[in-house]
């Protein structure tokens, strides 16, 4: 299959890997695009000629994912193209007194905190095709305080993995991430690293017009450097620049403003979208109110950026959904990270093949199963010598159930 000869060429720029590891690799990709049901290491094995428990030991081996997935990217060409980077968390089941990580985690599905894992993940977007690829996934630690002022936090720990992955993120100046992450220690780590965020405030956020140096006649007074806290609920639009409306949600407008925030103590872009439907905006209605710590940054690219920022969850949703990201047996904390890393590693190979192949996430599967299933009765039945599984009447039954993207 054309799974296998992609893989080798990404793991031609992995020459640290020894042999036997690339070998199991090339299987646990075949075995997970084939198998129906779960993905653990029981069905793993029925879906290839290695046992449960080879699976069960290789888990447990370190392997340099970001590697990986940086040759996922090289392939994809995405670097030849303006990009941004972005991060986010995502909340997965899992039950058990002896697994490791087990704490209570924001789940956006069921808006509260439940019992379970976290993991984090930090990837890259290309800003013309919209393509998104997952860099680096990590798993929340246990028992870190929520508390941004702890000495050692969650958030402390989010931007340890930012930092750590700092070569990686070479080229990339923007990152994007939702309203969780608007805090002072995220602002300043991205500062201190040369970078800008773009991310969402709250709608009744605190703040205030930076004064324009006018003087009056006869002041004597040092010029104020603020003009006035911004008022939500009576809003003067008149003290904010008219940007214009959106090209796909024409009834949406765009305004924005250079403002500071007492409480991060630092200017933002600010950038307000306005519904000329209601007239409603901010505080009335928990409206959008976006910022960049580019005060330059045009307000376009502002919202651009941000909306762009949906496409990790669209990772998250087809490692859950087709990779099997919530279904590890293993409860140690090494083969738990192999595992979730091997989930968005195979969302980003398949995102690959399907942007090739013209494929959905769905057929590209089917097409895989299809196919093992062909070359597995090819060879039960003594007959794989005598049919090219390139053949086109062979590639037809395969196709089977292919829907475009």
């Amino acid at each position: 299959m054309q799974t296998q000869s992609v893989l080798t060429d990404i793991l031609a720029n992995m020459p640290h890997i020894g042999k036997w590891q690339r070998r199991f690799l090339a299987m646990v990709f075949a075995a997970l695009f084939a198998l129906r049901g779960r993905v653990t290491f029981t069905n793993l094995a029925r879906f290839s000629p290695l046992d449960e428990h080879t699976f069960r030991r290789n888990f447990a081996r370190p392997l340099d994912w970001v590697a990986f997935n940086q040759a996922v990217i090289d392939l994809s060409q995405i670097n030849q193209q303006p990009r941004i980077g972005v991060f986010d968390c995502s909340f997965i089941a899992k039950s058990g007194k002896q697994t490791w990580g087990l704490d209570r985690f924001w789940s956006s599905e069921h808006d509260r905190s439940k019992p379970g894992l976290e993991i984090s993940l930090l990837g890259v977007i290309a800003t013309e095709t919209r393509q998104a690829f997952a860099l680096d996934v990590t798993q929340t630690p246990p028992r870190l305080s929520t508390d941004e002022k702890a000495p050692y936090s969650r958030m402390d720990f989010y931007m340890e993995q930012l930092l750590d992955l700092r070569e990686a993120l070479k080229g990339i100046t923007y990152m994007v991430a939702d309203g969780n992450y608007a805090r002072s220690k995220v602002f300043d780590t991205l500062t201190g690293a040369d970078k800008h965020l773009v991310t969402r405030l709250r709608a009744d956020a605190n703040l205030r017009y930076l004064h324009d140096g006018t003087r009056r006649a006869g002041q004597r007074s040092r010029t104020p450097r603020y003009a006035g806290k911004v008022q939500w609920k009576a809003l003067d639009l008149s003290c904010w620049d008219y940007v214009g409306p959106l090209e796909d949600h024409r009834h949406v407008v765009v305004y924005t403003q250079v403002l500071n925030s007492p409480h991060y103590k630092r200017d933002f872009r600010v950038v307000l979208l306005l519904n000329t439907k209601t007239q409603k905006y901010a505080a009335d209605t928990g409206g959008v109110v976006l910022a960049s710590t580019d005060v330059d940054q045009a307000a376009e690219e502002v919202v651009r950026y941000y909306r762009l920022r949906f496409q990790v969850e669209f990772l998250f949703r087809d490692a859950k959904q087709f990779t099997g990201l919530e279904h590890c047996q293993a409860r140690d904390e090494a083969k738990l990270d192999f595992h979730f890393n091997l989930s968005l590693s195979a969302v980003n190979l398949a995102r690959l093949e399907m942007a090739q192949q013209g494929l959905s996430f769905n057929s590209y599967v089917r097409r895989l199963y299809n196919g093992f299933l062909v070359e597995r009765l090819l060879e039960q039945l003594g007959l794989k010598a005598e049919f090219d599984l390139k053949d086109p009447a062979i590639q037809e039954v395969i196709d089977i159930g292919r829907m475009a993207a």
